[in-house]
Order: structure tokens, then sequence, then C-alpha cells
């Protein structure tokens, strides 16, 4: 039986994530922007347009602030759940068959309570006053996953650490979750033709970036199908709204 971990988990999380960020994004942006890998027509989904140095070391504050922020909010659920939430460390405590479902569920909860606050924020005054930051970069790069305005950052940290509060969900399991998120952020701001598998692919996040009336969803596929916020094969958009 593992017990609760204490309040250091925060620097040690903050650490840990914010330098995977940057190593794993940076490395993956040298390998297919810079490095042996740089064939621009073969993987980037906008092959004539590039962000400048210039560009990414203004966003620096910006995102190394939003990483501290995400990652502070995760330390101090994982160090409160199991005290005073549903989060619990022993896989045996609630079978594995839970376990599994629990886990995939944290995927579900997460696009649906991202998908439409996605879509709010491009409502015109939501967007004026917030969610235009994150898509000042028409052709986005790794640092994009993290250059938004804070409120949206601390919107998307309640919805990581809400599951820890709400009902029993194995802290293994949300360490899975959230790793994946990470990674799948990473790449789908990439401007790369790399996906992962099951999860939304990183060209309609690229399409949502260079578009705005599309491909809302975060990590998954799934309200975008339902809701008709996909390109057609003409590579139109569509007028359908939600609501």
């Amino acid at each position: 039986m593992i017990s609760a971990p204490s309040f250091a988990i925060v620097p040690l999380l903050i650490v840990v994530n914010v330098t995977f960020f940057f190593v794993a994004g940076g490395l993956f942006h040298w390998a297919f922007h810079r490095g042996p890998a740089s064939r621009p027509a073969r993987w980037r989904h906008q092959p004539c347009k590039e962000q400048s140095r210039r560009m990414m070391l203004a966003k620096l504050p910006l995102v190394i602030g939003n990483g501290i922020l995400l990652n502070t909010m995760i330390g101090l659920g994982v160090a409160l759940a199991p005290r005073f939430g549903r989060a619990y460390w022993d896989p045996r405590a609630h079978g594995l068959p839970y376990l599994v479902g629990s886990t995939v569920a944290l995927f579900f909860f997460y696009h649906f309570a991202l998908y439409y606050f996605h879509r709010t924020m491009h409502r015109p005054r939501w967007f004026r006053a917030f969610h235009h930051l994150h898509h000042r970069f028409k052709a986005p790069m790794f640092l994009d996953a993290l250059y938004e305005h804070p409120f949206e950052a601390f919107y998307g940290g309640l919805v990581i650490t809400a599951p820890l509060f709400l009902f029993p969900v194995n802290l293994w399991g949300f360490f899975v979750f959230f790793s994946v998120v990470g990674v799948h952020e990473i790449i789908d701001h990439s401007g790369i033709d790399v996906d992962l598998p099951l999860l939304s692919r990183a060209r309609h996040h690229d399409d949502h970036h260079r578009r705005s009336n599309c491909y809302y969803g975060q990590l998954l596929p799934l309200l975008d199908r339902a809701h008709g916020s996909v390109l057609d094969d003409s590579g139109r958009a569509p007028r359908r709204r939600v609501g």
C-alpha cells in the first residue's frame, strides 16, 4: 500500500514534466524541421510556413508560466486526492477490470469537458478575450501546446484533475492518461504528419489552426464527427453549430 504523496510531488512534477515538454518537443521539432527527417513536402502539413527563432523565443515566458501552472494543479491534485478525493494507489482495490475501464473513461471525460469549452472559446467575445492568443500562429509548432491564455491553461488543469475527486481513479492509470495527453499535445501542435493510434489526427488540429472553424476536439475525434465539425471531401468546413 502506497501512502499519499507529500506536497513535494508538486515541484517534482513541474521539473520532470516541463523538462520533458521542452526536451521531447524540441528533439521532435529538430528531427522533422531541421534534422535528418526534415523533408517539408513529405512530413509537414504546411511546408511553406515556418516560425522563426525570434517568434519561438517570444513565446517562452508564457509557455513556461503555463507549464508551471498546469503541473502545480496536477501535483496538488495527486497530493490531495487520496486524502480528500476518490483517487487510490493499490491496483487491487477495485479490481483490474475497473482499473482499466476507469482509466479509459478519463480519455472520454477529458474529450467531452474540453470540446464544448473549446467551441465556446471560438465565439467572437470569448475568442477576442482569450483564445485569439493560441491562434496567433496559423502553422503551429510544439510550443503552441502551452501558448495560450492562463485562463485556458487553468481550465485545462481543472479538467485533468477533476476526476481524481469525482470518482475512484487509480493514480497509476491517471499517470498513464496524463502521459498520453502530454505526448499527444506535442504531436498535435508539431505541424508534422505523425499520429498516435485511436486519437485525433495531428493534421486535423493543424487544419483547426489554419481555419478556426473545424476540428475542435481534444484528444479524440468523436464529438467532431457527431457535430459535423470536420472538413468535407472538398476541404470546406461545415456551417453547423453546436446547440
